[in-house]
């Protein structure tokens, strides 16, 4: 199995190195960079699985750097681990990137380890779901998204916009791909807002999949009945 692949951002070059020799250690194939810029460009021949950026850093900051991964690399994990101590910037860069996690300094490296093994599992589960839908259909893009209690994988189908009974038609046969022996969908959920028809499954555990598909008519009644059935 290839190894995953880790981006370290750390101004602090001591820092990065624990890093990336905690993490080779694991199995981790790791990237170092020691500012945004620098990161972006390691970028353009790395994909990385995972991003582990300090947050307070010259010019670009850890915040900013993950909103310009989140665009270019939906599917990458995001975390910040800094020793900054401005909790409300802190809070702030994860409401904006959508950061899985952040982790103080000094961290537990038995804690980090295990924590990014989990995040790569549960994405690795949300993948398994994804790939057959995208087999399936054209114009559809994904992106990873952390939630309080779970980590989302958010499936898009891009326009042209679908009527909306062709759209649960869709969702129906989203939701039969779902059915599987080790994957089982514990809730459903069919909903309409701004546009879009969405369906959104909890599987096993801490993870979900969204479908959203643009939708051209109201949906009806009949759609609004099948709410508790999908």
């Amino acid at each position: 199995m290839e190894a995953y692949k880790v981006l370290v951002v750390d101004d602090e070059p001591q820092v990065a190195h624990a890093l990336r020799r905690l993490l080779r250690r694991e199995g981790f194939d790791v990237q170092l960079a020691f500012n945004g810029e620098e990161a972006l460009e390691r970028l353009k021949t790395f994909s990385p699985d995972i991003v582990l950026t300090d947050f307070r850093m010259p010019g670009m900051t850890g915040s900013e750097l993950l909103q310009r991964i989140k665009r270019s690399h939906p599917l990458a994990l995001r975390l910040i681990i800094s020793g900054y101590a401005d909790f409300k910037s802190v809070v702030a860069s994860v409401n904006e990137g959508e950061i899985c996690r952040f982790i103080s300094k000094p961290w537990d490296d038995a804690e980090l380890v295990t924590y990014l093994s989990g995040l790569l599992r549960h994405r690795e589960t949300l993948a398994q779901l994804y790939a057959p839908f995208r087999a399936a259909h054209q114009g559809v893009s994904a992106e990873v998204s952390p939630t309080d209690a779970a980590l989302v994988l958010k499936v898009q189908v891009a326009d042209p916009a679908f009527p909306a009974d062709q759209a649960v038609k869709i969702i129906e046969r989203f939701a039969g791909l779902l059915a599987d022996d080790s994957l089982k969908v514990v809730g459903g959920l069919l909903e309409r807002f701004g546009g879009r028809l969405s369906f959104v499954a909890e599987v096993g555990g801490p993870q979900r999949l969204r479908l959203e598909l643009p939708v051209r008519a109201e949906p009806n009644p009949a759609i609004r009945q099948g709410v508790g059935e999908a």
